[in-house]
């Protein structure tokens, strides 16, 4: 699980996490490593679009709620592996 951490997530750190989760996946080609990765978001302050983005991209959605966090599963998601 690789997670992209960040007190207000915008659509471009979603979007800077999938080129990191691409980078991670063909470094670990270069060496035969066939594990699967999965990646989420974390961040205190969450967008409703934020969040949409995220998951369409295949992220877990990790929030903070007070004083601990929920990680946020929509119905039918399928997290996606790099």
């Amino acid at each position: 699980m690789v997670i992209k951490v960040k007190s207000k997530p915008h659509h471009t750190d979603v979007d800077e996490h999938i080129n990191r989760m691409e980078v991670l996946r063909r470094r670990a080609d270069t060496r035969n490593d066939i594990q699967k990765f999965q990646g989420a978001i974390a961040g205190a302050i969450m967008s409703d679009s934020v969040r949409n983005y995220a998951h369409k991209a295949g992220f877990y959605v990790i929030e903070q709620t007070g004083v601990t966090v929920m990680i946020n599963v929509p119905e039918g998601f399928k997290a996606r592996e790099w």
